[in-house]
């Protein structure tokens, strides 16, 4: 990953939107991160990668609490509690 102040960043914006095609460039505001320019391809797979990680924890602390013995409910439980007609 490049650095590149916000200043330069700006006076080389085209540069540094050719640098972000190759690596992500983190831009710095008196040395702290304020942006990250990046191919776009590579955030939607960075944020789905998250997404994807997310799900499994959520996923791995359904299994464990069901695994505890923590009760679970059907689909059609659900609606019929909810008053929603599964049609079909």
């Amino acid at each position: 990953m490049t650095d590149v102040s916000a200043t330069v960043a700006r006076q080389r914006w085209a540069e540094t939107l050719d640098s972000a095609r190759r690596e992500p460039v983190r831009v710095l505001s008196h040395g702290r991160v304020v942006a990250v320019v990046m191919d776009p391809e590579l955030a939607e797979r960075a944020l789905q990668a998250l997404e994807d990680a997310e799900d499994m924890a959520a996923a791995d602390r359904a299994l464990a609490a069901t695994e505890a013995g923590e009760p679970t409910y059907s689909l059609e439980d659900v609606a019929a509690e909810l008053g929603i007609e599964l049609g079909g």
